[in-house]
């Protein structure tokens, strides 16, 4: 800097202390962002004004996750960059994009600096803007709900449960334990062609099915011997991004093998596509 403007730059500090007015303050004292055990998410609340209106948050990511920030504000002025302090590389200015939510997948462990601003021009004299700044890293392990064991009720050989899938759980497991003898059958109903399934023997976590390799919506498996076994309702990631959901109801079904009619059983005890109970078509209809 050269000498003048080191004494231009002093001389107008002095005078906004003489008037009694605060220097802007720009992020100089980064906070640092910690998870909680078993928690991929955790959220900074935060404020700023036309005087202090910076703030800086420190994170980690782990190598192989997901990153992701989500900004929840009612002022439309509040923004935020994000930069990679190994590469020293600006990765995003939601000033530029408009966007409140931006993720990266992150290949290697890194360090990243957040730092949310707004347009001190753009305030008003004691105007406070409050926000909410979420911050994920999260893997196909995070993405899981726990899983829901499925039972039946007696002379009822179906089930069917409904639920829908997000940005935060791209994936629900269900356990189903079937006797000997028996038939195990599975039907997805969702109108979005993106959700899948796939059924897992637990005793050796081979894979038996898995629908997001064709086009089937049903499968059916003879049980030689008594087994338990998990079905995973799943979509990929990019099928459900932040704010959309993809509902689904799943029909899980087993009867005695040789049962002449299993199919009219089926559709006597679990109703169709149309006839759908109306949580499950609703899910449905929600944006993909």
């Amino acid at each position: 800097m050269s000498s003048f403007r080191f004494f231009r730059c002093l001389t107008i500090a002095a005078a906004m202390a003489a008037t009694g007015a605060a220097l802007p303050a720009l992020a100089d004292s980064a906070v640092s962002v910690t998870f909680q055990p078993n928690n991929p998410w955790t959220q900074e609340i935060g404020k700023i004004t036309r005087m202090d209106y910076a703030q800086d948050y420190t994170v980690s990511i782990a190598a192989g996750k997901t990153f992701q920030i989500n900004l929840v504000t009612r002022d439309p002025n509040v923004f935020f960059t994000v930069k990679n302090d190994s590469q020293r590389k600006k990765l995003v200015d939601t000033y530029q994009t408009g966007a409140t939510t931006w993720s990266i997948s992150n290949a290697d462990a890194a360090t990243y600096t957040i730092h949310v601003y707004v347009q001190p021009e753009a305030m008003q004299r004691g105007e406070v803007a409050d926000y909410a700044l979420q911050i994920g890293q999260y893997g196909q392990s995070d993405m899981r709900a726990p899983t829901t064991t499925v039972t039946f009720e007696d002379s009822k050989p179906w089930v069917q449960t409904v639920g829908t899938l997000d940005s935060q759980a791209t994936s629900r497991d269900y356990a189903v334990a079937i006797a000997a003898g028996e038939t195990l059958a599975v039907n997805l109903v969702t109108r979005n062609p993106n959700v899948h399934f796939k059924v897992a023997d637990q005793a050796n976590g081979q894979t038996l099915v898995d629908s997001g390799a064709g086009t089937a919506t049903s499968w059916t498996t003879p049980v030689e011997t008594a087994a338990t076994y998990t079905i995973s309702v799943y979509a990929d990631a990019q099928a459900v991004p932040p704010g959309a959901k993809a509902g689904y109801a799943l029909q899980i079904g087993h009867y005695v093998q040789g049962n002449a009619q299993p199919a009219t059983a089926a559709s006597a005890a679990v109703p169709a596509v149309e006839s759908a109970p109306a949580s499950p078509a609703e899910a449905a209809s929600t944006p993909d």
